[in-house]
């Protein structure tokens, strides 16, 4: 078996430093393919950053705040959501997203066009449905949904939605 994982959501985005746990005999072949792949490896300074982080303690305690803030904001951006008439489908016990589902079988790409006419980039359901089932969800990213801004924006791209749906759109069932 072989894990790959990496420190960019964790520590830092622009910390592109991974790992690779396997078996040792695999390890001197692997460190071959990374060598060829990527140019010379991984930045010196982010390795020993992470090290650092890894051996002082403070990568455990770094996570602990992270996890609790995550939760706070998970908690905050549903209530807010909620306040827009926007449910969490489900509510996970971790992570960056909330996959919610929309009101009245709205559609999510419809939303996300008529958002991005404000600059609010949003992530409607089917970019991450192979069968293309997954119209009336949307995904959001709960670090990203911090300020009235957003809320804002997404309510008027809620109404004007739903004053489309209402009018006749192809769309509607």
């Amino acid at each position: 078996m072989i894990r790959i994982g990496s420190f960019s959501k964790t520590l830092s985005a622009s910390i592109r430093c991974g790992y690779v746990a396997a078996r040792a005999d695999w390890i001197e072949a692997l460190l071959d393919l990374q060598v060829a792949t990527s140019f010379g490896g991984p930045s010196p300074v982010a390795a020993e950053l992470i090290t650092a982080t890894l051996t002082d303690g403070s990568y455990r305690k770094h996570l602990d705040a992270l996890r609790r803030r995550l939760a706070k904001a998970r908690r905050e951006a549903g209530e807010r959501l909620a306040n827009v008439d926007i449910q969490p489908w489900l509510t996970p016990r971790g992570g960056f997203y909330l996959w919610c589902r929309l009101p009245d079988r709205l559609d999510s790409a419809e939303l996300a066009r008529t958002a991005l006419r404000e600059n609010l980039v949003l992530a409607p359901g089917n970019v991450f449905s192979v069968s293309q089932t997954a119209s009336e969800f949307m995904r959001f990213n709960v670090a990203q949904m911090i300020g009235p801004h957003v809320f804002d924006v997404l309510a008027r791209a809620l109404a004007t939605t739903r004053s489309t749906k209402t009018v006749g759109s192809p769309r509607e069932p």
